[in-house]
């Protein structure tokens, strides 16, 4: 049996639309510090045009958080290789359970990376939206990796870094003063905020290991010689919001455009006005959704 899917199943959440005609499978692929409970409107959207849902927590979230499994931490070695071998453990068990429907990943700030991680392994699928994405260059990443190994090698891999939180999700915040909860950089939606700020399992800061392991991700998702041996032709559908500090304002997001764009055939982008972080937890939410939909219909 596949060891991964057994870790999976559990935190497995798979929604069935009731419709008479189903039009395909949506792969869910959530974000740091937060859980697929966060993805109910969206899981119920999804279902209501005729897409089955297929959704796990990362390790380190959601339902894998108890005393052996500790909140914001990956895994002891490989952790990123670990998230992303789950994710596509759960894509080929829907794949073998609904073999006849095509297969979309749906990927949210990290999750978005961890998605391009699978695509990379050449998971077979029929398109992947990225949300809340970006593109960090090669100097940035670098900075990043010293200051993390710093940490990491003085505190270990299960320290809780109040440093990078600081220089990241508060630094974000502090973009959108006054800022009225600690949570304001990712959505315009005070009801959307305030359900995240109250959600014991998001916004949550995460092991220096954690970080380490998306540096990681980073090297690999970033490096154009990881991506000799896929299919070039998966559609890609690059969706932010221009307002978002993840994707400098639409800068990264670009740049994220760009790079995919060097190496598959079928890249778009929308940089939707006046959102933030989480195009799909906004106020426009219905017109994110729909440009989501439509790229599900024309692949």
């Amino acid at each position: 049996m596949n060891t991964n899917l057994a870790n999976t199943n559990k935190h497995l959440n798979i929604s069935l639309s009731t419709n008479r005609n189903i039009y395909g499978v949506v792969h869910i692929s959530h974000g740091m510090a937060e859980h697929v409970g966060r993805y109910k409107w969206l899981i119920s959207k999804f279902n209501q045009e005729g897409y089955h849902i297929y959704a796990a927590n990362h390790r380190g979230h959601g339902s894998w958080i108890n005393t052996d499994n500790p909140k914001g931490f990956f895994a002891e070695n490989n952790g990123w290789q670990h998230v992303t071998d789950d994710l596509i453990a759960v894509i080929q068990k829907a794949q073998d359970d609904h073999p006849n429907l095509k297969h979309y990943l749906l990927g949210h700030s990290m999750g978005s990376w961890i998605a391009l991680s699978a695509v990379q392994e050449n998971i077979k699928i029929d398109g992947l939206v990225m949300c809340g994405s970006a593109k960090l260059d090669n100097f940035s990443i670098l900075v990043q990796s010293i200051l993390i190994n710093f940490i990491y090698f003085f505190k270990g891999k299960h320290h809780y870094s109040l440093l990078m939180d600081k220089l990241t999700m508060r630094r974000y915040n502090n973009l959108f003063k006054p800022f009225k909860s600690p949570n304001d950089w990712i959505s315009s939606d005070t009801e959307s905020v305030k359900d995240y700020t109250d959600d014991i399992n998001c916004g949550f800061i995460v092991t220096i290991g954690l970080w380490k392991d998306l540096v990681t991700g980073f090297k690999k998702v970033f490096s154009l010689k990881y991506y000799k041996n896929i299919s070039f032709n998966v559609p890609i559908f690059i969706i932010s919001g221009d307002k978002d500090p993840v994707g400098g304002n639409g800068k990264l997001v670009r740049d994220l455009y760009l790079f995919l764009n060097s190496i598959f055939t079928n890249v778009s982008m929308a940089l939707i006005k006046d959102s933030r972080h989480e195009v799909l937890t906004e106020i426009n939410k219905e017109e994110s959704f729909l440009k989501i939909i439509n790229f599900f219909k024309n692949n």
